[in-house]
C-alpha cells in the first residue's frame, strides 16, 4: 500500500511540474463580441443599436444578413493619418482574455461541434494533466489587427505579460502553441524581446502551419473577396475582408515567392514583385500603403531564439495561382493547384526549416512534417496532437492510480 501511494504521489508531483502552456490561436479562430450605436446602417434590415453580441462568429447574422454583418466588422482606414479603427459606432471586445473558451467553438450554438476550432487539443491538453486558465492559458485577440497599428501593438504587450504572468505563477517557463496567423504573431514578439527574456520565461515555441512568407489565397481575398465555401458572394464581403490589416500581413512577401505568377488575367500577370499594379487594377490603391506597413513586420523570418518545433502538412492541393477571364476581378476566377496545406503554399511553410540547419539561430530547433492534412485540420488531426503531447511532455496517465 506504501509503495501505491509513493507511486500515485509521484505522478501527481509530474503533473504538478508539467511545463505550462500558452496557445496563441490564427486569423479568425476565436471570438469577437461587438455592440452597436450606429448613426446609420447599410439597409433597413440592419440594427443601429444592439448590445453585446458575438460578431465572429455568428453564422445566421452571416448567412441571412450579409451585408449588415459585413458592415459591422469592417475595419475603415484613413489614408492621411495611417490609421485603421472600427466602423463608425461599433464597439468590439475579445472574449475570456487568458482563457480558452473563445477559440475552442467559434459558434457554439451550431450543432455537433461543426465550429470547433481548438477544442479537441484543449480537451486531449486537459485530460493530460493543464488546468484551464492556471497551466493550460489563452491568448485571444482581434484578427482584424497586426501589430503595425496600436490594437495589435496592445495585444503583442498583453501576449508579453500574460506569458510573464503565467511563468510567475507557475514557477516554471512556458511551452507557446499557435496556429497559422498566431506563428506571425508569435514570432513578432519572440523577435521583440532579448534574450534574456526568452531564456527566462519561454521554455520552447511550437508553431503549426505558419504562413511564413504568406499565402497565394490573400491574392484572391483581395482581388474579388473569397466566401471560402459559405453561400454568401465573394462580392459582397470584399470590401470587408481588404479592409483587415492582417489580410496584408498574410499576403505573399516578395523575396519568398519570387518571380512567380500569382494572379493572371485576359491583358497580363501579376507577381508579389508587382503589387503596386496589383492594387492599382483592382481598384484598391490604399493597398499600396497598407501593404508596405504591414509586410516588414515578419518578412525576414528571423531566427526566434527559442527552443522550436515546427510543425506543418504537405501534399494537399493549395491555390498557387489564380486565374480571371473576361470577367475580369468582378467573376469567380479559376484556381491552379500547387503543393501546400490547403491554405498555406509549400514555399512559405518551408521557411521554418532554415531555422534547424546550423548556426541559424541560437537555439535547438526541428521539423515535424505531417502529409495530406488540411491546414484547420492540424488543430484536430489526432496524429498532431499525440505529437503535440509528446513535445509539451504531456501524457493521458497523468494522476492514474497505478498498481505495483
Amino acid at each position: 500500500m506504501l509503495m501505491k501511494f509513493l507511486v500515485w504521489a509521484l505522478t501527481l508531483a509530474g503533473a504538478n511540474a508539467l511545463t505550462p502552456v500558452v496557445i496563441i490561436p490564427g486569423d479568425g479562430s476565436n471570438q469577437l463580441e461587438a455592440r452597436l450605436n450606429k448613426p446609420s446602417t447599410v439597409s433597413w434590415r440592419c440594427s443601429k443599436k444592439w448590445d453585446w453580441f458575438r460578431l465572429w462568429l455568428d453564422t445566421s447574422n452571416l448567412l441571412l444578413q450579409t451585408e449588415c454583418w459585413a458592415d459591422n466588422i469592417k475595419l475603415v482606414y484613413n489614408e492621411e493619418t495611417d490609421t485603421l479603427s472600427n466602423n463608425a459606432g461599433v464597439e468590439t471586445r475579445v472574449v475570456d482574455w487568458g482563457g480558452t473558451s473563445s477559440f475552442e467553438e467559434l459558434d457554439p450554438s451550431i450543432p455537433f461541434h461543426a465550429t470547433a476550432a481548438f477544442r479537441d487539443m484543449v480537451n486531449d491538453f486537459t485530460s493530460s494533466g493543464l488546468e484551464r486558465n492556471v497551466t493550460l492559458r489563452g491568448a485571444p485577440y482581434d484578427f482584424r489587427y497586426a501589430p503595425s497599428s496600436s490594437v495589435g501593438a496592445k495585444y503583442i504587450q498583453d501576449l508579453k505579460n500574460l506569458i510573464e504572468e503565467t511563468s510567475n505563477a507557475t514557477g516554471s517557463r512556458v511551452s507557446l502553441v499557435s496556429h497559422s496567423m498566431g506563428c506571425l504573431q508569435t514570432l513578432y514578439l519572440l523577435n521583440q524581446q532579448s534574450q534574456a527574456w526568452k531564456d527566462q520565461f519561454v521554455e520552447k515555441w511550437i508553431p503549426l502551419a505558419g504562413p511564413y512568407g504568406g499565402s497565394t489565397s490573400e491574392m484572391r481575398l483581395h482581388a474579388s473577396g473569397d466566401n471560402q465555401g459559405l453561400p454568401v458572394s465573394s462580392l459582397s464581403i470584399r470590401e470587408e475582408q481588404r479592409s483587415y490589416e492582417t489580410n496584408f500581413w498574410l499576403a505573399p512577401v516578395p523575396q519568398w515567392f519570387g518571380d512567380t505568377v500569382l494572379v493572371s488575367t485576359s491583358t497580363r500577370n501579376y507577381t508579389a514583385q508587382e503589387y503596386d499594379d496589383f492594387f492599382e487594377d483592382i481598384g484598391y490603391p490604399a493597398g499600396k500603403k497598407l501593404l508596405k506597413r504591414v509586410l516588414p513586420l515578419t518578412s525576414e523570418v528571423t531566427a526566434p531564439g527559442v527552443d522550436v518545433v515546427c510543425m506543418y502538412s504537405l501534399s494537399v492541393n493549395t491555390p498557387s495561382r489564380y486565374v480571371y477571364g473576361k470577367g475580369g476581378f468582378e467573376k469567380t476566377p479559376t484556381i491552379v493547384h500547387g503543393n501546400g496545406d490547403g491554405t498555406v503554399n509549400e514555399v512559405s511553410l518551408r521557411l521554418c526549416d532554415q531555422w534547424a540547419e546550423a548556426g541559424k539561430q541560437t537555439r535547438s530547433a526541428k521539423v515535424v512534417r505531417f502529409a495530406n492534412i488540411t491546414h484547420s485540420g492540424m488543430l484536430s488531426d489526432k496524429s498532431v496532437i499525440k505529437a503535440l503531447r509528446e513535445e509539451l511532455g504531456l501524457s493521458t496517465s497523468q494522476g492514474v492510480d497505478v498498481m505495483v
